[in-house]
């Protein structure tokens, strides 16, 4: 089997509007998740922080998230394709694969498909220009060939023209390529610690080692490291077929309406997955008009779909063809009467690992599905999940991920100028409480080199007594957006420590974890004192 990768770099950039030679990036979190090849040359990289990614390039544009907006988009592009191939998976917005032995013996041979695909692309480019429509940078397109989807996918980012792995020779196109290409932040740790830096020096490992040491999800990667296209192996064919439809009474003109419909179609196709022991893989989603017109698009999930995975998808798809401005898309002339969700491919469940390092029990497999519940109740932003990342500040280290996301790369923890040492403080507040430390001979002052004047004796929060200080340590200096005079700041943080078992002052780090009953972390800036967080 040949497969066939189609790639639009830096799709939410294009799908934003804008050009190639314009400076701009996708924030998210505080860090870039996409850039402009324009980004790039002036050193924007993946997971800078927004100040970070503006000390390199300050005429940068930032953008947020929208994959309404990147799915909505791509439609007209996936439509244009599959008029060429009869079958196209949808991996993501600006990402499509297809099996390619198939239209490769109708056309003439691999050369003969990847050219008819760009004429495709190019007619669709001139057409978008003939009706004044805003123009798409499809001519960028990346197409590859190799014999996986994974190395499909990678020689496509190799070359424009199209880049086509001669027959068993994927392994040795992936050999020289990072371990990190496999996007496991785990494995790729680990791998580098035992000296393991490339994919053909990970494919050398025995399978059964790989499998033994770290899991079936890292087995997986090592099939992947030798060229090998291991989903086919795990998927099959149901021998019934796994639909769940709905017919739409009046017929609905929206995507929320249509939408509505789908959270209850998701669930019940999850239900059904469950009691054959079966996860979606790939998902078919079908509608019908009033007027008797057919839509069909194929999704593709990485691993498999959960019930609020489906929901997003078929938002996503229904706003491609309902919201569509595009006039090189035809859209649908009546509201959507019947909406059909298939499991295109299934896996058996028990052969699906979601752990890297080791199988869920049953108590966390009823979290996560409770979770999951919650999360398709109340939406994405309700629930999250807490990661650690770089900074100086406590509210900077900690990263909220929506759940059931994956986590985004991660900066190391050091170095970072400035940051509090361990331990790190248990609470932190979200609107610091401003208080008042005074020494000696009244206010606590810090200058701008980080002097002060005299050491905290007392402190008092609003509407309560002073309280001795004890112990202290600082200041920890930051200077903050130094290059933007408007949004410059210098901040500097204390540890605070009242009514504790110390009974000497010392300016070394508190040991916070000796007992003391209240200890703070205190930012100051332009000697205002604010309680940043707590210890416990």
């Amino acid at each position: 089997m040949r497969f066939l990768a189609v790639s639009f770099p830096h799709w939410p950039i294009t799908a934003a509007g804008c050009s190639p030679s314009v400076s701009a990036a996708v924030i998210e979190s505080g860090r870039v998740q996409h850039y402009s090849p324009a980004a790039y040359r002036d050193g924007v990289r993946t997971g800078q922080r927004r100040r970070e990614a503006k000390g390199h390039s300050p005429e940068l544009i930032t953008l947020a998230p929208n994959p309404h907006l990147d799915a909505q988009q791509f439609e007209p592009i996936v439509a244009t394709l599959i008029q060429v191939v009869p079958r196209l998976e949808l991996t993501k917005p600006g990402l499509c694969t297809l099996a390619a032995t198939g239209p490769a013996r109708y056309y003439g041979g691999e050369v003969e498909l990847i050219d008819e695909l760009r004429c495709a692309l190019e007619e669709l480019g001139a057409q978008s220009l003939d009706t004044k429509h805003e123009a798409r940078e499809i001519s960028g397109a990346r197409i590859g060939i190799a014999d996986s989807r994974f190395g499909a996918q990678l020689a496509a980012e190799h070359g424009t023209d199209g880049y086509l792995v001669a027959p068993g020779r994927t392994r040795e196109f992936l050999a020289d390529l990072p371990i990190s290409t496999l996007e496991l932040d785990e494995l790729s740790t680990i791998a580098h610690r035992l000296g393991i830096e490339t994919l053909g020096q990970f494919a050398q490992l025995p399978t059964r080692s790989v499998l033994t040491r770290f899991g079936s999800a890292a087995a997986t990667a090592h099939a992947l490291a030798r060229g090998l296209d291991p989903t086919p192996l795990a998927i099959h064919q149901p021998a019934v077929e796994l639909a769940v439809s709905s017919e739409l009474d009046p017929p609905a003109q929206r995507v929320d309406i249509a939408s509505f419909a789908a959270k209850r179609l998701s669930a019940e196709l999850i239900e059904i997955l469950d009691r054959h022991g079966l996860a979606c893989t790939q998902l078919r989603i079908e509608a019908a008009t009033e007027h008797g017109e057919e839509l069909c698009r194929i999704w593709r999930a990485s691993p498999v779909f959960d019930a609020e995975t489906i929901v997003e998808r078929v938002r996503w798809q229904l706003s491609g063809w309902l919201d569509s401005t595009d006039p090189a898309l035809a859209k649908p002339t009546a509201g959507v009467s019947l909406l059909r969700l298939i499991a295109d491919e299934v896996a058996g469940a028990n052969d699906l690992q979601i752990s890297l390092w080791g199988e869920l029990s049953q108590a966390d497999r009823r979290a996560v599905r409770g979770l999951d519940r919650v999360s398709g109740l109340l939406g994405p932003a309700a629930v999250f999940t807490a990661l650690i990342s770089g900074g100086r500040s406590p509210a900077d280290r900690v990263q909220l991920v929506p759940w059931g996301q994956p986590p985004p790369s991660i900066e190391p923890p050091m170095p970072w100028p400035g940051h509090v040492p361990e331990p790190m403080p248990s609470v932190i507040h979200p609107d610091p409480i401003p208080i008042e430390v005074h020494g000696v001979q009244g206010p606590v002052r810090v200058t701008s080199r980080g002097e002060i004047s005299g050491s905290p004796t007392q402190l008092r929060q609003p509407g309560g007594n002073w309280a001795p200080v004890i112990a202290w340590a600082g200041p920890w200096l930051v200077d903050e957006h130094w290059w933007e005079p408007d949004t410059a700041q210098r901040v500097a943080r204390f540890q605070l420590t009242t009514k504790a078992e110390v009974a000497e002052q010392s300016r070394a780090p508190v040991d916070v974890a000796a007992g003391a009953s209240h200890a703070y972390l205190c930012c100051v800036q332009q000697n205002s004192w604010w309680i940043e967080a707590t210890y416990d």
